[in-house]
């Protein structure tokens, strides 16, 4: 891409753009796919991702590289709360009682969350640190979710240049962040709104989020759906999980794809299984909660026909989505980010031709029902969810091709990557430098 230059004062086109994941890179198919929508588009694009073992430090990619930086740990010795995990739907074990306990719980909630915030706060500085001294000072910082959020308005303080919030979840809604007592909640939810009214532009994943946070911030974001990339499946399908798997010819293949936290539906999807027989379920991903997930597995009586296989890279995720006969998102209701959900893996399913088990809830019901993409279910109830696998799987072979026909049309159509590619596109061409003020002139 060439930057437009002109006499001093005169607006340029950025051409630098940093991407900030919160997270090592390596199944985040958001970022892969922005970074190679706008690598091809010219600009040069840089991924800072986090620093993992085994895990090259800088990468290749075509159309943009990788860069993965140690996350600091500033104030490591100061003792403080984690943030708290829950249960599957959100709700924790019994808080204990007595006065011990109680004035335990008032530390947390208020000396512990503060030095809580004050770690993420010199967080937020060491890392700006650690990143500029990894890459040289870019046109565009692009936050991917909120914990990037201060990290790109604060390479912006000391680079110059511009910023982007990729909202992809409602993220004070979700998760540890949704279950932090209300104070600290309401606090965080108006750093966020600042830091997003502050930005030089602003991205979500759906038309649920977006309204939510539109009506949050005053300002309406720009929605780019994580629609899947072009690609033809196989037809017949190809047998991958058969041959990776060494499953006999025939057997249904049910696919979790994913982040295993709770909220997903995992459990509930493993417990289902037993309502499927001859089927079985193949839960690929990756997160700390995933060894828990697979433990909770081999506990029940149908284990043998539960596989865990790990991540899946990015390259692999529709050829072996298209390799199943279901592609399965139980995911629960427990907060208001799951809610809304619309993840990933429902386009990807659309774009691989597979028909999907969605939780019947705001997000996804509708484009299920609209596009007449799979079935529906009750997340919370393992029957319900064995239920809406068997729909599929017991469907006649024209009901079956009606499934992959519905799901592609969508893929193709309204969902395409494409077309999610042309408004981000968009969002960035609208976007100018001072010719003084731009990064590293």
């Amino acid at each position: 891409m060439t930057v437009a230059s002109g006499p001093d004062g005169a607006e340029v086109r950025p051409q630098r753009v940093v991407l900030l994941p919160n997270n090592p890179f390596e199944t985040d198919s958001r970022v892969w796919k922005i970074a190679g929508t706008l690598g091809a588009a010219g600009y040069d694009v840089t991924v800072v991702a986090r620093e993992k073992a085994g895990l090259p430090e800088r990468q290749e990619e075509h159309g943009f590289r990788v860069i993965r930086v140690a996350q600091p740990r500033p104030l490591a010795w100061l003792p403080s709360p984690a943030l708290p995990a829950g249960e599957e739907h959100g709700a924790g074990p019994a808080a204990p009682a007595g006065t011990v306990a109680r004035l335990r719980r008032l530390l947390t909630a208020s000396v512990g969350r503060g030095v809580q915030a004050l770690r993420y706060l010199r967080l937020t500085s060491a890392w700006a640190s650690a990143i500029s001294r990894a890459v040289p000072p870019a046109d565009i910082w692009q936050a991917e979710g909120l914990v990037t959020l201060p990290l790109a308005a604060e390479l912006r303080r000391r680079h110059g240049g511009l910023a982007i919030y990729d909202a992809r979840d409602l993220d004070v809604q979700a998760g540890r962040f949704a279950r932090l007592p209300g104070p600290w909640r309401r606090l965080l939810e108006r750093r966020e709104r600042a830091l997003a009214r502050s930005m030089d532009a602003l991205i979500s994943v759906s038309t649920p989020y977006a309204e939510v946070l539109g009506a949050a911030w005053d300002r309406m974001p720009a929605i780019v759906w994580n629609g899947p990339p072009d690609f033809t499946p196989p037809d017949p399908p190809e047998h991958r999980w058969h041959e990776r798997l060494g499953l006999a010819p025939g057997t249904p293949v049910v696919l979790w794809l994913g982040l295993a936290m709770p909220g997903r539906g995992i459990s509930e999807l493993c417990r289902a299984m037993e309502h499927v027989p001859g089927a079985v379920l193949v839960v690929a991903g990756m997160g700390d909660d995933y060894p828990r997930y697979r433990a909770e597995a081999a506990a029940l009586p149908h284990a043998d026909r539960i596989v865990f296989p790990g991540p899946v890279a990015p390259a692999e995720i529709l050829p072996l989505i298209a390799a199943a006969d279901i592609s399965a998102m139980p995911v629960q209701g427990d907060t208001l980010n799951h809610r809304l959900n619309t993840p990933t893996k429902l386009f990807d399913a659309m774009g691989a031709g597979v028909p999907v088990v969605a939780s019947d809830l705001p997000g996804m019901g509708p484009i299920v029902r609209a596009t007449g993409c799979g079935e529906l279910c009750d997340p919370d109830d393992p029957v319900s969810i064995a239920a809406a696998i068997r729909r599929i799987l017991d469907a006649p072979p024209e009901r079956r091709a009606a499934y992959r026909a519905a799901a592609l049309a969508a893929a193709r159509g309204p969902y395409a990557w494409e077309r999610q590619a042309e408004t981000l596109l968009a969002v960035y061409a609208g976007l100018r430098l001072p010719a003084r003020g731009g990064a590293g002139r």
